[in-house]
């Protein structure tokens, strides 16, 4: 298999860095963004990775021109990775109408954009990889994170319409559905931040998910792993290239099933009213 071009965003820390060595370490080239780029670690900077200071909310026309650039530079985007993004828990009236667009920023619109300026790439090359980075709770709603969750609903919707509109263009799309892993993820819970105004009688999210911090089942690299080998055909992967589901980590595929089996009792028990409403 030829040398692939990825294009990660968040690629300083988590599952993004992580990818980005993996991508690294079997030979192919890495664009990464993040923030700022004094956070990569040193061990990425190497002749076959890019590190790109950028905001995830960038205005589109600042994220279609660096898009633009790399293809001009690279000569294709393989491979993209939307992987940027954060939570911000609470009960929703206990985080603020700001808040919670802020969330829709970082989470979907950021990762709109991105996909939007690749796409046109990707149709003239008539090939391309998009991974989306949902989670677990993209699938199944939680006491504690329903603005988190919606961010990630709408990922989820995106992502299952856009595979099917790309697939006449030999462009595949997949949503990779973590549960909680090992990374930095929760470190801002277990700091006290990104979380709600608290009100007295709500579930304490935010004391829940930092108090596991560090202590989290799902191993990060082996995630990586897995993601890597989806994108590529290979290993665990092989022949489930036409999924756009990965759930990955035990957590994530019970919630997977909870939902499956809450959808299946509301077909038996709603069919007839459903039909019922027919002309």
């Amino acid at each position: 298999m030829a040398p692939l071009v990825w294009f990660i965003t968040g690629g300083n820390s988590g599952f993004g860095l992580l990818l980005a060595q993996h991508a690294l370490a079997k030979g192919d080239t890495v664009i990464a963004t993040a923030r700022s780029v004094a956070k990569f670690p040193r061990e990425i900077l190497t002749s076959s990775a890019l590190l790109v200071q950028m905001e995830i909310t960038e205005s589109e026309a600042n994220i279609s021109t660096a898009i633009d650039d790399m293809v001009e530079k690279y000569g294709r985007i393989d491979v993209l990775v939307n992987n940027a993004g954060f939570g911000h828990v609470g009960a929703v009236e206990e985080i603020s109408s700001e808040e919670a667009r802020y969330q829709f920023d970082v989470n979907f619109f950021g990762l709109y954009n991105f996909t939007r300026a690749v796409i046109p790439h990707m149709r003239k090359q008539g090939s391309g990889v998009i991974v989306q980075l949902s989670s677990g709770a993209g699938l199944l709603g939680a006491l504690g994170g329903p603005v988190y969750s919606a961010s990630k609903f709408a990922v989820e919707g995106l992502t299952e319409s856009m595979a099917l509109e790309l697939q006449p263009f030999g462009i595949r799309v997949h949503l990779v559905e973590p549960g909680i892993f090992r990374t930095d993820f929760l470190k801002p819970a277990a700091e006290g931040r990104n979380m709600g105004q608290k009100k007295e009688g709500y579930f304490d999210i935010g004391g829940a998910m930092g108090g596991i911090h560090g202590s989290q089942p799902g191993n990060p690299q082996l995630g990586v792993e897995r993601i890597y080998e989806l994108v590529t055909g290979t290993g665990m992967a092989a022949g489930l290239q036409d999924q756009l589901r990965m759930p990955m980590g035990s957590d994530c595929y019970g919630m997977l099933k909870k939902k499956v089996a809450m959808l299946s009792e509301t077909l038996e028990k709603f069919e007839k009213i459903a039909a019922s409403t027919d002309y």
